[in-house]
């Protein structure tokens, strides 16, 4: 992952977000667990504060940055300082990876997605969660990115590429949710469905590792 010296400078900006902006954060949850399998082992990269992975049953974690991975800690997550691209795992280790609204700020996909595979055991999980650049709120984001602390120095994809990526690097594609219908924040619908086919701004995907 790239910028992490930008997430500990604006660390408790980020993690007032979620507070701010509650139903938003609740719905996003509630949307990654319609398609979240079983799992025993899970891991979590990029798992900043720890919002997502401790609502989700996560207790393990990667992080680059430490003012992040503090707070993480404090809700009770074990946090290993590092990288998408270079995870200090051993192989075939875990049954469930989890990155959400990680993979745009990875300095390389393409390593981040083969290191997540790596550390999976065959027949584990994917979940990529996302914002999709082709939805109405993605392009309002994409739009006024340079106004953004966080998402000017964001990369968006469409579910398409992540999709493409996925099976790049040894993942079957298996689910889709998603939720968040509107071109800005302040109108926003909090439906949620499985499937990816109503042009819903956050999209979570869900992949097996062959």
């Amino acid at each position: 992952m790239k910028k992490s010296k930008l997430f500990d400078k604006y660390y408790i900006e980020y993690d007032n977000w979620f507070l701010e902006h509650s139903k938003i954060y609740k719905t996003e949850i509630k949307t990654i667990k319609k398609i979240l399998p079983p799992f025993k082992k899970g891991l979590e990269i990029g798992v900043g504060t720890g919002r997502f992975a401790k609502p989700l049953g996560i207790n393990l974690g990667i992080e680059p940055s430490k003012k992040m991975a503090e707070i993480a800690k404090k809700r009770g997550i074990k946090v290993v300082e590092g990288y998408a691209e270079k995870l200090p795992f051993e192989d075939n280790l875990f049954d469930l990876v989890l990155m959400v609204t990680t993979i745009c700020f990875v300095s390389d996909i393409d390593k981040s997605l083969k290191e997540a595979n790596r550390v999976l055991k065959k027949g584990g999980h994917i979940i990529i969660a996302f914002i999709d650049k082709n939805s109405k709120l993605g392009q309002f984001y994409e739009k006024n990115r340079k106004k953004s602390r966080f998402y000017k120095e964001a990369t968006f994809y469409n579910k398409d590429e992540i999709i493409d990526l996925m099976k790049t690097h040894g993942f079957a594609f298996e689910d889709c949710a998603e939720s968040l219908f509107g071109d800005n924040l302040k109108n926003i619908n909090f439906d949620i469905f499985e499937g990816c086919e109503k042009g819903g701004a956050f999209v979570v995907l869900k992949g097996k590792k062959i």
